[in-house]
């Protein structure tokens, strides 16, 4: 069936209608590729400053009570990953360290981890800093998709 509409032009069909529409739609309802969220923190320190670049992520999950503390002069962070929403949300994370200078410490162990929580959930996490080195943290989190 052909749509014939001086507005429209001549002969656009109505899946050419409603194409761009569905596309739209489905932009609007997924994570965007190739964003993810960083929340830094640093030794002693219950504040986390935040660099937002999946919004959507950044608005269903949220960064709790942030703390930290020397055992065996290692950092240790501890801090709370809470679902804000009512469906089961899947995020993938890590944790880079940094040193006093601000300069990356190397951690072998590092990785992506996949994480899930039910609606309104919450998980706990306690993470050792590699080295003695470490005096501040900064967590990435991203879509389970955008992790290889």
């Amino acid at each position: 069936m052909r749509v014939h509409s001086p507005c429209l032009g001549r002969g656009l069909s109505r899946a050419g209608l409603l194409a761009p529409l569905c596309l739209a739609l489905a932009a609007c309802s997924t994570t965007p590729r190739g964003s993810q969220n960083a929340y830094r923190g640093s030794e002693g320190s219950h504040e986390t400053q935040e660099v937002e670049g999946n919004q959507i992520l950044a608005r269903n999950l949220s960064i709790r009570d942030p703390r930290s503390r020397r055992e065996d002069d290692r950092l240790v962070v501890q801090f709370e990953l809470a679902n804000t929403r009512s469906n089961a949300l899947s995020f993938a994370w890590t944790v880079d360290w940094y040193d006093q200078a601000g300069f990356h410490v190397q951690d072998s162990t590092r990785h992506w981890r996949p994480e899930a929580l039910g609606g309104f959930g919450s998980t706990t996490l306690t993470i050792t800093a590699p080295t003695r080195e470490a005096t501040s943290w900064k967590l990435q989190v991203t879509s389970p998709d955008e992790v290889h």
